[in-house]
This record gives structure tokens, sequence and C-alpha cells, in this order.
């Protein structure tokens, strides 16, 4: 309950000054213990910060696994809705997401991001493959290995993070127009649908309604 507590004052503090401006003095201040008692679940603000985004991957799995594994769903309908679901489940945290995306792209954070992002590949990949297993049972999805394939998709998921992050930056610095991003986007899921065997047209990574909170 007390690691929960500290989580959800860095997460409040992320929200309205950011994570860099975050600091574990107003932690303490804020939720009335000792440094002692921080430091005795997170060894430091990094520590904060990595445990800040495996919860909140954690609670967005949680979202995607019953998607995933309804015996009533076809594959392709099961794909668009992981993706639609989770757009939709960040765009409602944006202000938590923008609040740490510099600083979680900064160099002191490189491990930290890559320990997160092995692990959400981790979890992501057996989700893909079984959807993509069903769509190639199905008839809809024309895949040799949906093993390989599911690696290859989610590789495309976290190997993309950088580039969106960098249209994302130069988006709100006003440095490139709305339609940069759309053509970005309209490339990611051409690559998914060929990727899989899709008709061209037939996915979509992000709903329109998301990818203006974002980027519009």
């Amino acid at each position: 309950v007390r690691r929960d507590e500290i989580l959800d004052a860095a997460e409040r503090q992320i929200r309205t000054i950011g994570y860099d401006a975050m600091s574990v003095q107003a932690l303490q201040d804020e939720l009335g213990v000792s440094r002692g008692a921080i430091y005795h679940y997170f060894r430091s603000k990094e520590a904060i910060l990595e445990a800040v985004i495996e919860r909140m991957t954690l609670a967005g799995m949680a979202r995607l696994e019953p998607i995933a594994h309804d015996p009533d769903l076809p594959a392709v309908d099961k794909l668009q809705a992981l993706f639609t679901v989770g757009s939709q489940w960040k765009a409602q945290r944006s202000d938590l997401l923008l609040g740490l995306l510099r600083s979680w792209y900064a160099p002191t954070n490189d491990l930290v991001r890559a320990r997160t992002q092995a692990a959400s590949f981790a979890m992501f990949v057996p989700l893909l493959a079984g959807i993509f297993r069903q769509g190639v049972d199905e008839g809809t999805m024309d895949l040799a290995s949906p093993a390989n394939a599911a690696s290859l998709v989610a590789g495309l998921f976290t190997g993309s993070a950088d580039v969106i992050f960098d249209l994302l930056d130069a988006r709100l610095a006003g440095r490139i127009p709305f339609e940069d991003v759309q053509d970005f986007m309209h490339a990611y899921e051409e690559a998914i649908e060929r990727i899989l065997g899709l008709p061209a047209g037939s996915f979509t990574l992000i709903d329109d309604a998301s990818l203006h909170t974002w980027f519009a």
C-alpha cells in the first residue's frame, strides 16, 4: 500500500510539473514520510520512474489480454481492437505520458528504458502470436510462422518508439505539419498489413481521435 502511495504521488507530480521537476523531497512533503521510508521501496528517483512505467505497462496489458483471449472475436478484429484500445488508453493518460517523454529519452535513463521496453516486448509477443495463429487457422492471415511474425510486429512497435517521439517533439515545436505524422502512420500500417498478408487499408494503427490528442 505504501509503495503504491509513493507511485500515486509521483504520478501526480509528473502530470503537473513533469518528471524532471519532481523530487524525492516533494514526495516526502506530500506524503508526510521520511526519506528513508521512500528509499526503503525505491533506491533512487530513476527507480521511481521505472516503477511508474512498469505499473502503467501492467495496467495497459490488463486491458489488452481479455481482447486477445476473447473466444468470440475473429483474429483480424482482435488485432485491430488491441491497437485501438491501446492507443485510446494512452491518449487518456496523455498528461502523464507527456510529463514523462522528454525525461524518458534522456541518456541518463537509457538503461531504465531498455529494461522496460524488453519487458513490454516479452509480454506483448505472446498476445500477438496467439492472434496470428488464429488468423492463419481462419484463413485471414498469410503467415508461415505466426511466432516469428509476432516478434517482427512487436519489434516494429518498440523500434518505432524513437521515431514517434521525434515526430511528437517536432510537432509540438511546430517544425512539421500534422500531415507528416499521418504519412508515417500510414507507412507503419502498410508494413504491418504486408507482414500479415492483410488487404491494403484494412488495419488502423491509431484512431483519428487519439492521433489528434497527441499531435494536432
